[in-house]
């Protein structure tokens, strides 16, 4: 359907008048594909108000529910089409991509499982399935299953990536290499399989032939951000940027926004806490009345916390993936796509608070940072931000998980630099990794005149 097609057919489906259903569901799903949300979300509104027994529709709807952050009602609409289609082998499948992604893996698996029941050759069923019990810690029975979908189509690069996840979550990095190495074999070119093999042979300490893989990643990419940042942390030197790249947090940040607040649960991720809990020192009485920016806001996790000291709350990120996750929480005034400091740097005088968790990770030099954020709080503002603790005599190192630490002393350096004052500097543990917790630094400051 071209352009003025699915326009007729929206102006046909508004008035009333017969139109094939066919066409204007159509439209709707190339509005959602296009990103085009509120539209997408009209036409299957109204396409249900028309055919409330359109079970497409209200899976679709349910489904761009859930990527606008509203996942309690968008697994409500798909459980609708459910109940009128019961054998909806792509709702089930979906619903179980809903679960998964909200943490729910027991009911993800039930729900992949009822796709097999339907149809025991669902290759898709089956490598998400595989996916859920990995996550659950099913490593065995993961890989069994897993083994089974690539049988069923083994063209299917998928589902070999998603096979070596499972061996190497269980240890088995040989086994875990071999499958993302034929994965690459049948799709030459492949971010998430280059990056998975590199890390496999990294975890296996083969440090060599980990570097060589990251070497032809970029071969077939050259301009990768990923492959760029991972490199330059891998071999050092002077080719390591003072920050990671604009598309390189992006890149990540984007593929990593329908299961981040989930994933960061199970890290028992501290940061959120750490920052409000320092507000709540400098702020005794939550009195709602602070202009308030969430620097590197995410899917908006310090959201709900800082509300109670904000009349006003402001999130910026450079994800727009995230940021539609932090639509949802609904305690933002405003959510701003854009790169943190460019952001602040336009901001004079504005906020009596600015708040980073975990963001400046991704930032080696803190001065650009510093000065802007001077400049955008209000006298007698302040700015609470987390960092990870890096060795003393080392100003900041890039390391390679793609994030920079930074030593205590030259953090207290650039603050004062900046024309901060320093309110404090506390070692705390911001989460786990691989199952060892990661020390960070809770940094609290204040613009005095």
């Amino acid at each position: 359907m071209n352009r003025q097609q699915r326009r007729t057919a929206e102006k046909k489906l508004r008035k009333g008048q017969s139109i094939a259903l066919e066409d204007v569901l159509s439209s709707a799903i190339s509005l959602h594909q296009e990103g085009r949300v509120a539209e997408a979300e009209g036409n299957y509104r109204a396409i249900l108000q028309a055919f409330p027994q359109q079970p497409d529709a209200w899976h679709y709807l349910g489904l761009l529910l859930h990527q606008q952050g509203q996942s309690v009602e968008g697994i409500e609409l798909i459980q609708r089409a459910i109940e009128i289609l019961p054998a909806y082998t792509d709702a089930h499948i979906n619903l179980g991509n809903v679960y998964k992604e909200i943490g729910d893996l027991d009911k993800a698996v039930v729900c992949y499982r009822k796709v097999i029941e339907l149809a025991p050759d669902h290759g898709p069923a089956l490598s998400n399935l595989g996916v859920a019990l990995q996550n659950q810690g099913e490593y065995e029975q993961a890989v069994v299953v897993l083994r089974k979908a690539t049988e069923l189509a083994p063209g299917n690069h998928y589902f070999f990536q998603n096979l070596g996840n499972a061996y190497r979550k269980q240890g088995c990095f040989k086994q875990a290499a071999e499958a993302f190495r034929h994965s690459i074999a049948l799709q030459p070119y492949q971010a998430d399989a280059y990056k998975n093999l590199w890390r496999t042979l990294y975890v296996a300490q083969e440090f060599e032939e980990a570097a060589e893989v990251l070497r032809q990643w970029l071969k077939f990419d050259p301009e990768n951000p990923v492959a760029q940042h991972t490199l330059a942390a891998y071999t050092g030197g002077e080719d390591v940027p003072d920050r990671a790249s604009n598309d390189y947090v992006q890149q990540i940040f984007d593929n990593f926004a329908g299961s981040f607040d989930q994933v960061l649960e199970r890290l028992d991720y501290q940061a959120p806490g750490l920052v409000s809990g320092a507000v709540g020192k400098l702020h005794r009485k939550a009195a709602a009345n602070l202009i308030v920016l969430d620097a590197g806001c995410g899917t908006g996790l310090c959201g709900p916390l800082l509300k109670p000291y904000s009349a006003t709350l402001v999130g910026v990120d450079l994800s727009p993936k995230m940021l539609a996750k932090a639509v949802g929480r609904q305690v933002y005034k405003d959510l701003v796509e854009a790169e943190l400091v460019a952001y602040i740097e336009q901001q004079t005088g504005v906020f009596d608070l600015i708040v980073s968790a975990d963001t400046l990770v991704y930032f080696g030099e803190l001065r650009p940072f510093l000065r802007a954020a001077k400049s955008a709080l209000l006298v007698g503002g302040h700015l609470v931000f987390t960092l990870e603790k890096g060795e003393c005599g080392l100003d900041y190192k890039l390391n390679l998980h793609g994030r920079y630490s930074h030593a205590r002393e030259y953090v207290e350096t650039v603050v004062v630099e900046a024309g901060l004052r320093v309110c404090g500097i506390e070692e705390a543990i911001l989460r786990k990794e691989a199952g060892e917790p990661v020390l960070g630094l809770l940094v609290t400051a204040e613009l005095v005149s």
